[in-house]
């Protein structure tokens, strides 16, 4: 394990187009994962469009990590069917994290950085970087990979982060 690098408080907001694994629909739940840190969100019964608003935190550490998802639908008797995975580099926001300490930005709203779709993540449109009131914050949202649809909406926060070194900054 690496040195700590903060807190990341993952909001699993809601859930999008995701596919049907049942008769007629699917009851979907998130599996986060960060390294060795695994978290889980509660079951929405009958749903392809679900609300969870559930906070999840980890230990971020050095080195920084991707965060993945996958998604599942759960089942009684058989084994939970999986309904796409998705996966977010942490790097821009703990780059933003180090922006806004060296700028010394701590209130109001500010946008520290925009991240575009690309081949390299699982983005499904833009997403920003802002320091609301000290906090680091990016709101994304995630397509789903090696399903038909599905799009996972995330808030994530980086709370505490460790002081940027001076020599660092150069």
């Amino acid at each position: 394990m690496g040195e700590p690098n903060g807190q990341l408080k993952v909001t699993v907001v809601r859930g999008k187009k995701l596919v049907v694994r049942d008769f007629k629909s699917s009851d979907p739940y998130v599996i986060v994962k960060l390294g060795n840190q695994t978290a889980k969100t509660r079951v929405i019964n009958s749903c392809l469009n679900p609300v969870w608003n559930e906070e999840l935190s980890f230990s971020l550490t050095e080195p920084v990590e991707i965060l993945n998802l996958q998604v599942f639908d759960k089942d009684r008797f058989k084994a939970d069917d999986k309904m796409g995975h998705a996966h977010l580099d942490l790097h821009p926001l703990i780059s933003a994290a180090r922006l806004r300490q060296i700028l010394g930005v701590s209130l109001g709203e500010t946008t520290l950085r925009r991240v575009i779709p690309d081949t390299d993540n699982c983005l499904a449109v833009d997403s920003t970087i802002n320091c609301i009131n000290g906090e680091v914050v990016q709101d994304v949202w995630l397509r789903l990979s090696d399903v038909e649809s599905g799009e996972i909406e995330l808030m994530i926060k980086l709370t505490n982060p460790p002081p940027v070194a001076i020599s660092s900054v150069v």
